[in-house]
């Protein structure tokens, strides 16, 4: 298994130097004049999607024609918004989504998507606009704008991000947010730090504030990470948590703790404890198995359970 893991990444990575050669070459390349006279037309065409399942109806029509798209990557993506308890039984869609990706400059990839969904009582927006910029070869900003229906008003958030590399094994991100929710104006900032040690150890610190009128809060957490030094192949995987929130001098302090580990080659569990300063926690176990009979095995528990406790054999029901 470690080998075809070790020749998968050596397929992948030759796979990169050939890319990025065909890359080079393309632009040493002088622009030829006959390409569109060659190529005419190359915009990809339009492709009908898939046609969407009707909920069951008492109407012997089945309109589901008038509900076909088109996919096509120079064109808007309009499809219906499919919602089986909806007010609408004949045909059970109640809203319309909206999707364009596009190229700003040549430079700047951006994507816009939104979403109206309108029942008997109320109407929802959602609205979500985002563009990335690159800047020289280890660092990124992303920045949007979204609008969602909260009630009856509609929030407004824009935000930023920038995201960069400093060493090889660092990367580092700061961003801020501003939103408008009827009267009220609240804006917030993080940074967040991401280090590798090895190639098993990994830590992530991040911290933040927002801020509401005449409201403060502050918030940071702490993760590490262990894996297996021959991971994905080897399923050992143990991360640690502490996050720590400061709101009107309430401090509010919670750590866990999650392991992933084999036992034996067909089945895997995961353990999981969390605990917090007031004193309430939860523990709890997963088992995943390819082994039918270990999951039969697995499920006797509960039952072995209610029989020790008895809950099984407890005293009939009285009839007074």
């Amino acid at each position: 298994m470690k080998k075809q893991w070790k020749e998968e990444l050596r397929r992948r990575r030759d796979m990169k130097n050939k890319k990025m050669e065909k890359t080079y070459n393309e632009d040493a390349d002088d622009e030829n004049p006959f390409d569109e006279l060659e190529n005419p037309n190359n915009e990809a065409e339009p492709v009908v999607m898939p046609d969407m399942v009707l909920p069951p109806s008492f109407d012997s029509e089945n309109p589901i024609y008038r509900y076909r798209y088109w996919d096509s990557a120079d064109r808007l993506l309009v499809r219906p918004v499919l919602d089986t308890h909806g007010w609408d039984h004949d045909v059970g869609y109640d809203g319309v989504n909206v999707e364009k990706t596009l190229i700003i400059g040549d430079k700047v990839p951006a994507s816009i998507s939104g979403q109206i969904t309108k029942d008997k009582k109320e109407a929802n927006l959602q609205l979500e606009c985002a563009a990335s910029l690159k800047h020289g070869e280890h660092s990124s900003t992303l920045a949007g704008f979204d609008v969602q229906t909260l009630g009856k008003s509609l929030a407004y958030t824009l935000r930023s991000e920038t995201r960069f590399s400093n060493f090889k094994r660092n990367k580092t991100a700061g961003g801020l947010s501003l939103s408008y929710l009827g009267n009220t104006l609240a804006g917030g900032m993080k940074l967040e730090d991401t280090l590798m040690v090895g190639k098993r150890l990994k830590f992530v610190v991040n911290g933040g504030a927002m801020v509401g009128g005449r409201d403060v809060a502050y918030g940071g957490s702490l993760e590490a990470t262990l894996r297996d030094k021959d991971y994905p192949i080897g399923q050992t995987l143990t991360t640690f948590g502490l996050s720590v929130m400061n709101w009107h001098g309430d401090l509010a302090i919670g750590g866990n703790l999650q392991s992933q580990f084999a036992v034996g080659r067909k089945t895997t569990m995961v353990t999981r404890a969390n605990l917090n300063n007031r004193g309430s926690g939860q523990i709890s176990i997963r088992t995943s198995s390819s082994d039918q009979l270990q999951i039969a095995l697995i499920g006797l528990i509960p039952l072995m359970r209610s029989i020790l406790s008895g809950r099984l054999f407890g005293p009939p029901y009285s009839t007074q």
